[in-house]
């Protein structure tokens, strides 16, 4: 399973946790991966316990590709 099988996976518990509809969603969750593809937490943004390393924060809920994800991940944690 891809990461963005996962988060696709893990969007939908944690939507139907928060009874989410399709034209509002209540998690406010986001996925912290690495720039390496590693994927360090699934959690609120109040939540997550920071990375010496430059972290995407993913919102959530997911549902693109590895494709998309990955250029996700490039943008947000490209250095200059």
């Amino acid at each position: 399973m891809t990461i963005s099988q996962y988060l696709t996976q893990r969007s939908k518990e944690i939507c139907a946790d928060n009874e989410c509809t399709d034209d509002e969603h209540n998690c406010e969750s986001y996925a912290y991966i690495t720039k390496d593809g590693n994927l360090l937490d699934v959690c609120a943004s109040d939540y997550f316990q920071g990375s010496s390393e430059p972290v995407a924060a993913i919102p959530l809920p997911w549902n693109g590709t590895q494709e998309e994800l990955d250029d996700e991940i490039a943008e947000q944690t490209y250095d200059e």
